[in-house]
């Protein structure tokens, strides 16, 4: 993945993006991290978690605080995630 659709000013780097999904923290990035949960194929949302060691249950939780605070969603990623979250709680 080397561009995420996402006409900002400011470029979210790789190391950024990592950061903010395995803290589920959003608060400087939220529209670039709503990209990538909404733009971005579930099969490559999937593979950047997995080569950056982020658990499914903390990319779970990450979309759950992304969807929340944004409103933004995305049905393909739902089905396998959203029960991941609710079950690490």
């Amino acid at each position: 993945m080397a561009t995420v659709n996402a006409p900002f000013k400011r470029d979210i780097s790789a190391a950024i993006l990592h950061q903010c999904i395995a803290r589920a923290e959003i608060s400087e990035w939220p529209v670039h991290v709503a990209a990538f949960f909404t733009d971005v194929s579930p099969r490559l949302v999937f593979g950047f978690a997995a080569l950056h060691g982020i658990s499914k249950s903390e990319l779970a939780e990450a979309y759950v605080v992304v969807k929340t605070k944004t409103g933004e969603h995305n049905p393909d990623l739902e089905s396998e995630l959203v029960p991941l979250a609710a079950s690490a709680r």
